[in-house]
């Protein structure tokens, strides 16, 4: 990576510690959460930087992947479990941190929990480490402290304007043979449930989060309106995920949209629940392996 790209990664990486540092004074009982999202997202926009995804709030045993639409009207729950997972874009170079909320005092130690898993993870972390040991730290961590990691969860390679590139980092010990490398950015982010629970999360029916897949509309033959929806959705977000809550004139291509995510030229991203409907708690980091070990950016 030159010195400019290594600049904008790091800058985007103190966007979003000052952002995700910033959601902790926001969160509180009651809040809206599309008032919380567009806070946050307002936030990185502030900062000269774009989202690199919609914000994620997902409460108890929702894990990934939820963003509220437009006419969204719930609020923050009493006694929940907040995950917070925001992404910084600065030029196409992405930072990704999460970090979980209780509003539960029972359930503080389920944060605790996969706060140590991370920094236990990032101890290991070097040029050559198998992905499957940083998995194996992640595993042994949270079930020495009770809780159950989640199994089909994992971690992720980044690289420019593209958010999973490549490499998965598991939360559990399995026999993948991938090694990071050095030079290369990945999110470590342990996910945990209680131990009465399944340990793995299942796609729910409710998708709020897309993205416009760049190969399946390449050199395809497309109406003359999912034209004019291909090139706004490039122009605006790059490739990266988005939500339609940030298209103001999203009635006009209501219909279109349905279609394209139908045939799949839009992917859509399930959300993610607890099989069980137990609580689920995160931890997240991005970082950049060093000849010495890591750099955390976030």
């Amino acid at each position: 990576m030159d010195v400019g790209g290594l600049d904008n990664l790091r800058e985007a990486g103190r966007i979003a510690r000052r952002v995700r540092e910033r959601a902790l004074n926001i969160v509180r009982e009651g809040l809206s959460i599309v008032e919380l999202c567009n806070t946050l997202e307002g936030l990185i926009m502030d900062e000269g930087a774009k989202p690199a995804f919609p914000c994620n709030i997902c409460i108890d045993e929702v894990a990934a992947h939820y963003t509220p639409s437009i006419e969204e009207t719930s609020i923050i729950p009493p006694r929940s479990l907040i995950k917070i997972d925001i992404g910084v874009s600065l030029d196409g170079y992405i930072a990704d941190t999460a970090i979980t909320i209780s509003l539960n005092p029972l359930l503080e130690t389920l944060v605790e929990a996969v706060n140590t898993a991370l920094l236990e993870a990032i101890k290991v972390v070097k040029p050559g480490v198998l992905a499957s040991t940083i998995g194996g730290v992640i595993q042994k961590t949270l079930v020495s402290k009770g809780f159950k990691p989640i199994k089909n969860l994992t971690g992720h390679e980044i690289s420019r304007y593209n958010l999973h590139a490549g490499l998965s980092i598991p939360n559990v010990q399995t026999s993948q043979t991938d090694r990071l490398q050095l030079g290369r950015v990945y999110a470590i982010e342990p996910f945990a449930t209680t131990s009465d629970g399944a340990g793995q999360v299942v796609s729910s029916p409710i998708m709020t989060i897309f993205r416009l897949d760049i190969e399946r509309v390449k050199n395809r033959k497309l109406s003359d309106e999912e034209k004019k929806l291909v090139e706004m959705l490039y122009e605006r977000f790059d490739g990266l995920p988005y939500t339609t809550r940030w298209i103001k004139e999203f009635e006009k291509f209501r219909e279109i949209h349905m279609k394209m995510v139908k045939t799949g030229r839009i992917y859509s991203y399930p959300v993610l629940v607890e099989e069980r409907g137990r609580p689920v708690a995160q931890a997240e980091h991005t970082i950049i392996v060093t000849e010495k070990g890591c750099e955390i950016l976030t």
